[in-house]
């Protein structure tokens, strides 16, 4: 079952030393800047792409990922099949969906696929706990 960031943050996760790398996959630049200013308080390392194939491109070229947030509606390779091609050759790598259209049918039945997903517009809170979920593990 995926994880959905909780409401509920009595104390917002912050990182050591370790530096967390988070590859963004989203069709729209302007995603990649507001989420890079989100987790400015923690140490990461932000990767951008801009479509699944580049994605899998990244991760197949033996760049370090922790994290992967994947907007689930782009053009070309949406972020449902990215994931699945992902998880085929990287099992390991957690995924977690930001998407608006969380009450689409097709989201519904694509819940499974993600280690974990956050509705946007992103609450930075919910957001940094969700990564936390993951990269403490």
């Amino acid at each position: 079952m995926p994880h959905r960031a909780s409401e509920k943050n009595d104390n917002p996760a912050r990182t050591s030393d370790k530096t967390i790398h988070i590859l963004l996959v989203d069709d729209l630049r302007v995603n990649y800047l507001l989420v890079k200013a989100m987790l400015s308080k923690l140490n990461t390392q932000i990767y951008y792409t801009e479509s699944g194939f580049k994605a899998l491109e990244h991760i197949r070229s033996g760049n370090k990922t922790d994290v992967v947030l994947m907007d689930f509606n782009m053009p070309g390779m949406d972020g449902k099949e990215a994931t699945e091609l992902i998880k085929s050759f990287n099992p390991d790598i957690p995924v977690i969906s930001l998407s608006t259209f969380t009450d689409n049918p097709a989201f519904d039945r694509s819940t499974a696929l993600f280690d974990g997903y956050i509705t946007k517009p992103v609450n930075p809170e919910l957001l940094i706990e969700l990564i936390m979920q993951f990269v403490r593990k």
